[in-house]
């Protein structure tokens, strides 16, 4: 399973960040897993210029946003158990991404009906993917 998570902006609260990076370990022992932190440039066409050149590859791509379609974690785990082929999660920034790139996503999701910050979203997407493969794979990280 190959993953890349791409990121508008850094993480600054040392607390999410030390959980989130838990969470990448953790998926790092399932998945190959790689993270592009890009500079936030709002909606402008230079921040536009860089998710394309980061999503260029083929891949399965997901944009999270807030009007996106909502999963339960256990079917979150079927769709992206189907995906045979790289999946790119792309989280915005403050100011969201762009109407063009939400166009080009395969699956526009949602984390919840609220509104988080950027920093927020990361840490529940990384803990929703360590989740879903551990439903998966059958881990008893997932309990129902």
């Amino acid at each position: 399973m190959l993953i890349k998570l791409i990121v508008i902006g850094k993480v600054k609260n040392k607390l999410l960040l030390s959980k989130i990076n838990e969470f990448q370990k953790w998926i790092s022992g399932h998945a190959k897993l790689e993270v592009t932190e890009l500079k936030d440039c709002g909606k402008s066409v230079a921040s536009a210029r860089q998710l394309e050149a980061a999503i260029r590859e083929n891949g399965y791509l997901f944009v999270m946003d807030e009007h996106g379609k909502e999963f339960s974690s256990q079917g979150f785990a079927e769709h992206i158990k189907r995906i045979d082929k790289k999946m790119i999660f792309v989280i915005g920034g403050p100011d969201g991404i762009s109407d063009e790139l939400k166009q080009q996503a395969d699956t526009l999701m949602a984390l919840s009906q609220m509104t988080f910050t950027h920093e927020m979203a990361r840490m529940f997407l990384t803990e929703q993917i360590y989740r879903a493969i551990s439903i998966i794979k059958g881990s008893k990280y997932h309990r129902e």
